[in-house]
């Protein structure tokens, strides 16, 4: 049997590497609720800037094209001029697309100098309005913001990197706030954040279930 000092000893030791493996833990814990904190201000700030004055007609050449042979324009094209080595260039900054054919325009896509997508916005239900945002930077796929309640507010906001989904924010209450995160690891689902008291805050995390 041993001696109550060789077990207050054991239990002394035992009790630093539960203090040691907890601590990490804590820290890690602390510093994920700044991470959403800040992701729930900044969703709304961080996306990419594009010119919406791209698609504006004025000082532009439009270019219109007929798809279906209807005699109503289909797809429109705005064309900006700038002087290059001594020489005027035509540069697209703007291309808009009827899908539907029904007079209006449902598409617009909105180009840099450089002849890239810079981003891009749907009317997915034809009804006048715009349901999703496609943001994109040297021409890849970095964020989307989608309407899902038709309001005219973003409330799911899809974040990518090297064009793989990372994370994924909702507004679920559709207060103005993210209240609900997604990450994503390798493309994968991997853990579920839930603001609880509307404050930005993680207040709960679910693990994905291995596939």
């Amino acid at each position: 049997m041993s001696s109550p000092h060789a077990r207050s000893a054991s239990f002394g030791a035992a009790l630093i590497v539960i203090v040691a493996l907890l601590l990490p833990a804590v820290g890690c814990k602390g510093t994920t609720k700044g991470v959403e904190k800040r992701s729930a201000k900044l969703s709304a700030s961080d996306k990419p800037k594009a010119e919406r004055s791209r698609c504006n007609t004025a000082g532009k050449r439009v270019v219109k094209l007929d798809l279906n042979q209807d005699k109503q324009p289909d797809v429109w094209k705005l064309y900006r001029t700038k002087v290059e080595g001594g020489a005027k260039v035509d540069v697209l900054t703007c291309k808009e697309r009827d899908l539907n054919f029904d007079g209006r325009k449902d598409v617009w896509y909105y180009y840099d100098d450089d002849g890239n997508i810079r981003m891009e916005e749907m009317d997915l239900y034809f009804d006048g309005r715009i349901d999703l945002v496609t943001y994109r930077q040297g021409g890849k796929m970095v964020r989307q913001e989608m309407d899902t309640n038709h309001n005219g507010k973003a409330d799911v906001f899809k974040h990518y990197e090297e064009e793989i989904l990372a994370r994924i924010e909702r507004d679920t209450n559709h207060d103005g706030k993210i209240d609900y995160w997604e990450y994503y690891e390798g493309g994968q689902l991997d853990r579920i954040g839930y603001d609880d008291d509307s404050d930005g805050v993680v207040d709960r995390w679910d693990r994905a279930k291995a596939k």
